[in-house]
C-alpha cells in the first residue's frame, strides 16, 4: 500500500485500470461506427434498419454502464476517505460484470452493423447494356428471346440485341 493509503496498488484496481482502458477503446469503435454511413439509401427492410439503430443503442448504454462498474474497481472513491480501507466485498463482482459488459457491448454493435450487409437490390431488375460501337441501352430483361438474343424493355420499346453485339451488361437502379 501506499503511504498515502491510495487503494491504487491493489492488484484488482491494476488490472480494472487496464480493463477501462480497453473499455474506452470500445467505446469510442461504437462512436466511430456510429458516425460511418453504408450509403444514402438502406438496402434492408425497415425492420431491420431498427433493429440496427436498437443494437447500436444497446451497445451504447451497455459500454456506459459496464464503463462505470470496472470505473468503480479502478479508481474507488472510498480509498480516498480512509486510508487503507480495503475494496469492498462487491468489488470482484463489479468488475467480472464490468468486462462482460463490454464484450456484450461489442457483440451488439457487431449486430448492429448487419443491416450494411443486407444484400442489394440495386436495380430492380434494371439493366444497361453497351454495345463495342458505343450504343446503350437501358431498361429490364424480358423473358423468352430466342437463342443467342436478349429483349430489353425500354421505357419506349422492345429491343432485340444480339448477345454478339454486348460489350458490356451492368445493373443500374434507374434508366
Amino acid at each position: 500500500m501506499q503511504p498515502d493509503g491510495l487503494a491504487a496498488t491493489n492488484p484488482m484496481a491494476e488490472s480494472a485500470k487496464g480493463w477501462h482502458n480497453i473499455q474506452l477503446a470500445v467505446m469510442g469503435f461504437i462512436g466511430l461506427c456510429g458516425v460511418l454511413s453504408m450509403g444514402q439509401t438502406p438496402d434492408g427492410p425497415q425492420w431491420l434498419e431498427w433493429w440496427s439503430a436498437g443494437m447500436a443503442g444497446l451497445a451504447f448504454v451497455s459500454s456506459l454502464l459496464s464503463t462505470w462498474m470496472v470505473g468503480s474497481v479502478a479508481f474507488p472513491l472510498y480509498g480516498f476517505t480512509t486510508p487503507g480501507e480495503a475494496m469492498p466485498a462487491s468489488a470482484p463482482g463489479r468488475l467480472r460484470g464490468g468486462i462482460v459488459m463490454t464484450f456484450l457491448s461489442i457483440v451488439a454493435m457487431v449486430l448492429a452493423s448487419v443491416s450494411g450487409w443486407w444484400p442489394s437490390s440495386a436495380g430492380d431488375g434494371k439493366v444497361e447494356l453497351k454495345d463495342a460501337r458505343g450504343g446503350v441501352a437501358c431498361g429490364e430483361m424480358v423473358d423468352g428471346a430466342p437463342a443467342g438474343t436478349v429483349w430489353l424493355q425500354t421505357s419506349d420499346r422492345l429491343l432485340k440485341i444480339e448477345i454478339g453485339a454486348i460489350s458490356q451488361m451492368s445493373p443500374v437502379s434507374s434508366c
